[in-house]
């Protein structure tokens, strides 16, 4: 059986991801924060789980975790954990900043490094990485900019473990529907050319496709998986819909 890491497994999309890869025959080593008691729900519904508990935001939790799952040899880590907090420009707060920087950049990092030898020649690194790390934002600028970050650190990564025979890639999701929802997300799908939001298990989809044989030639990339939101000028959407 084949061992995977996946952080940030207990809502959203982690969740759909350690659903999809149990389903597909993996072992699932689920770090989670809070909803300890989510992912327990998840391991009894899927039985092929053992959960770690950490803050991701705390550098020793991080490097405690590490030292845990250097027991295990993985074929596959998927660094999905990350955070989202509305920092206003006129009141930022870089406690904030650090905070987000340590859970989106530092711990991919941190556990790739860590890891390096845990992960088994042939096998993957997948980072959720984000189509706000190709735009500015106004208050999520510490979001966006460590996702632009992580986009940069997977090319890195990817030359590094390139060697390995380990390759890594990242998915950069758009809009999609999870319980980290803002209320303007149902705006998205009048700019997506799909006319939707999507779902979670899509891009769980996409990390079982990069982990497997089937994307065995595709190392540092970032895939964006957003429905076409992106190739989407909202004034000139709007200029097509003008009357002749």
């Amino acid at each position: 059986m084949k061992n995977v890491i996946v952080t940030g497994m207990s809502r959203g999309i982690g969740k759909a991801i350690a659903e999809k890869l149990v389903k597909e025959g993996y072992f699932v080593y689920g770090i989670c924060n809070t909803r300890q008691v989510e992912a327990e729900e998840l391991k009894g519904k899927l039985g092929k789980i053992e959960i770690y508990q950490a803050d991701l935001s705390d550098r020793q939790q991080t490097l405690n975790l590490i030292e845990k799952l250097k027991q295990h040899k993985f074929q596959a880590l998927v660094n999905n954990a990350g955070i989202f907090v509305l920092n206003k420009f006129d009141n930022f707060n870089l406690d904030t900043w650090d905070k987000t920087f340590e859970v989106n950049l530092n711990a991919p990092l941190l556990l790739a490094m860590g890891l390096k030898d845990n992960i088994e020649k042939d096998g993957a690194i997948v980072n959720i990485a984000s189509t706000d790390g190709y735009n500015g934002s106004f208050a999520g600028m510490d979001y966006s900019a460590s996702k632009a970050a992580l986009i940069n650190l997977t090319k890195s990564l990817g030359n590094n473990f390139g060697s390995r025979g380990v390759r890594v890639n990242a998915i950069a999701p758009g809009w999609i529907n999870t319980d980290m929802d803002t209320e303007v997300i149902g705006d998205a799908p009048d700019l997506t050319p799909l006319g939707r939001n999507g779902k979670p298990e899509e891009i769980a989809n996409f990390v079982s496709f990069l982990i497997s044989d089937k994307a065995s030639f595709a190392n540092g990339a970032t895939f964006i998986v957003d429905g076409g939101y992106t190739n989407v000028d909202p004034v000139m959407k709007k200029e097509s819909e003008l009357e002749e």
